[in-house]
């Protein structure tokens, strides 16, 4: 069974097989994370992203991972929080499948070391905690598939809210 962590750091600093990359739907510089994803792999992420069809909300796609400390990027287009109006259900649904497509694509790969941000809870503005548990569920059902599934946050408060969820919801 692999080994499921949650920790606050530099997530550009921390070596894995891949890093999940919140994307815009055509694979271009978005904000956030992958604005410093982009800024830091340089054009040859750019030249790559080019040639890879569009990225549908809840899908992924992979590319290598120039200057970067993972191998790989897999990137995901995260939903937009709606405050929790009538389309949150559907927000929410998008988010879970965002970590389930993620999740096949490092199978087929054989990758075995993910590093994952707080998914959709940057500037696409979901709580922490609906993200939180929407990611956990899903990766600590995987965690069979996997060496080490990492979800590194920002900050201390992301962290809290996160582990909080973790011992609630999934603690055994």
């Amino acid at each position: 069974m692999g080994q499921l962590q949650l920790i606050c750091d530099d997530i550009l600093r921390i070596e894995a097989d891949a890093l999940i990359c919140p994307a815009h739907k055509h694979l271009i510089r978005g904000r956030g994370l992958s604005a410093q994803v982009y800024d830091r792999a340089g054009e040859a992420l750019v030249s790559e992203c080019s040639q890879l069809p569009e990225c549908p909300v809840g899908e992924a796609r992979m590319t290598s991972a120039p200057n970067l400390a993972v191998h790989y990027l897999l990137h995901t287009v995260t939903p937009q929080w709606s405050s929790g109006d009538q389309w949150g259900a559907i927000a929410v649904a998008d988010l879970r499948r965002c970590y389930e497509s993620v999740l096949v694509l490092a199978r087929e790969r054989n990758l075995r070391r993910l590093l994952f941000p707080a998914l959709g809870a940057g500037t696409n503005r979901f709580p922490h905690e609906i993200a939180a548990h929407q990611g956990l569920e899903v990766l600590r059902g995987a965690m069979d598939d996997f060496t080490l599934l990492t979800v590194c946050l920002h900050s201390a408060s992301a962290l809290a809210a996160w582990q909080q969820v973790d011992t609630r919801f999934f603690s055994v």
